[in-house]
């Protein structure tokens, strides 16, 4: 099961790499559209559409015809159908498998035997495809090309991305995975219109990035050692001031293990950050869904760790206790409550002041957000991610 998975995301990934392949080497004018109307990739240039289907077969150690029967017949069943003279499509099946390099076609004889297939669901296809249709034109159309492994095709990507003028230094660690996050983002969408963009238009809006991408992606690509350390490297100098305004607000639902480790975390976090006099402004840890927070208040405190929760009497909530400032000693240093903590749900006054850094951590947006504020968005799946992005460990694991 663990190994289906791994190739089912790998998968995935490879038709984004090749995604962004086709927006890096196509010429102005030319629109790219990810789950296209006809095929997995459909790159249509003035005249002209190519119709990619992309097939990863890594665990597949020896290539035959048998294992690409179905996308074969799919692009006969539309070539059959597809009547308007233009624009003239061509379709090219896009797979990798170990053995095999280079491109080729189809031979009459190939066509034939695929067309021949005994398996009930490619017979279903083969029904749908229009009486009559012009095998050899179809033959004239259609290429299979060998591609790269998903670790070869992640560099050739990133040589064209520095080709195109990116800084060498952003590439790795900005660049890369903020234009894969946005392929992944454009395969979401509803609508063919949607999921298209203008190749030359979104390599522009790559030129204005400047912050780290950290998404549940970013473990697949080549590239993570330098995007965490880029992370770290970023968040540094804002970890760096005392009495700094923190919220962090985080969804468990696909963090391994969070019951389990999220009061070392904190504990690790509060140590390092509100650890000393001029440290007067206590991080607010805000838990959304249906996480029980008032027993993680219990286990913090019995870790040593006083909470401001803001509920008054037990179970009434007060915002304005949720944000006031700790009663301070400075020597020896003690401190009224070391960090303040809730469920988002109940948090709806803005605090008094904004957060200088909001930490949305597995959450899409915050009503938090704002263009004053320094919003760090990540999707992680465990919490030691984010203890070496906050300079709480030393090592990336």
């Amino acid at each position: 099961m663990g190994r289906t998975a791994e190739y089912s995301i790998r998968g995935y990934l490879y038709q984004f790499l090749r995604y962004l392949s086709e927006i890096l080497a196509a010429g102005d004018g030319t629109k790219i559209t990810i789950e296209g109307a006809i095929e997995d990739i459909d790159v249509a240039a003035p005249h002209l559409t190519t119709a990619v289907q992309c097939k990863y077969h890594e665990q597949v150690e020896k290539f035959t015809l048998g294992k690409i029967y179905k996308p074969i017949l799919l692009m006969l069943e539309h070539f059959s159908t597809y009547t308007a003279p233009m624009p003239k499509v061509y379709y090219r099946l896009f797979c990798h498998f170990p053995d095999q390099s280079g491109t080729r076609g189809l031979t009459k004889e190939e066509l034939d035997s695929v067309l021949k297939t005994n398996a009930e669901s490619l017979k279903v296809i083969v029904g749908r495809i229009a009486a009559g249709v012009d095998h050899e034109e179809f033959r004239e159309r259609f290429t299979i090309e060998f591609g790269q492994s998903t670790e070869a095709l992640q560099q050739a990507v990133l040589a064209s991305l520095r080709a195109k003028g990116f800084s060498a230094d952003d590439v790795d660690a900005i660049i890369y995975p903020t234009a894969i996050q946005r392929i992944v983002d454009l395969a979401t969408q509803a609508t063919v219109a949607d999921r298209t963009v203008d190749s030359s238009a979104f390599l522009a809006a790559l030129h204005d990035v400047r912050q780290v991408t950290f998404t549940r992606w970013t473990r697949e690509l080549a590239t993570r050692g330098q995007i965490f350390k880029r992370l770290r490297e970023d968040l540094k100098p804002a970890l760096a001031h005392n009495a700094r305004g923190r919220t962090f607000v985080i969804d468990p639902v696909g963090i391994e293990k969070f019951d389990d480790e999220i009061v070392r975390f904190i504990k690790k976090f509060v140590e390092r950050y509100c650890c000393k006099y001029l440290h007067s402004n206590p991080p607010l840890f805000m838990i959304a869904g249906e996480y029980d927070v008032g027993g993680l208040q219990a286990r913090l405190h019995d870790a040593g760790l006083r909470c401001a929760d803001g509920l008054v009497g037990g179970s009434v909530f007060r915002a304005k206790d949720l944000f006031r400032r700790p009663m301070l000693k400075k020597a020896p240093f003690a401190i009224e409550f070391s960090l303040r903590l809730a469920k988002r749900a109940i948090v709806t006054e803005w605090p008094p002041k904004r957060p200088d850094e909001l930490f949305l951590v597995n959450v899409l947006d915050d009503p938090w957000e704002h263009s004053d504020v320094n919003v760090h968005k990540l999707e992680i799946e465990r919490l030691s991610d984010l203890e070496f992005a906050l300079q709480l460990r030393k090592d990336y694991v």
